[in-house]
């Protein structure tokens, strides 16, 4: 029997990150990420913007804990055409709650995506 090749779509990675939003054709994605020892959880954000156009995203990002208490936190930026960020270096990695409180809830507000002119 002989091996046969499977192709896939999209990397595998992908499977990874979990809808949170698609608007105006830029796609958010968010996992969550715990630190070693437990103590701290953080939110990672992926904006893909599936447009042939650069556009300008603006928006807020709501993190709840299981008190119900809020933590939010602005994002801003232009994505070319296409383009794809995600992680610290892009401004897209929170740890809000460092008392041991827990992400219960992640959501957007305000959200402004337009095409740049």
């Amino acid at each position: 029997m002989g091996l046969r090749a499977i192709a896939q779509e999209e990397p595998w990675w992908t499977a990874v990150w979990k809808p949170l939003l698609t608007y105006r054709g830029v796609e958010i994605t968010y996992l969550f990420y715990a630190e070693k020892d437990g103590s701290y959880e953080g939110v990672v954000l992926r904006l893909h913007n599936r447009n042939d156009f650069p556009v300008v995203c603006r928006f807020q990002v709501v993190f709840r804990a299981d008190d119900g208490s809020e933590e939010v936190a602005w994002v801003a930026d232009t994505l070319r055409a296409g383009e794809m960020r995600t992680g610290g270096l892009s401004g897209l990695f929170w740890m809000p709650f460092r008392d041991g409180r827990s992400v219960a809830e992640l959501g957007l507000r305000k959200i402004r995506i337009e095409a740049l002119q």
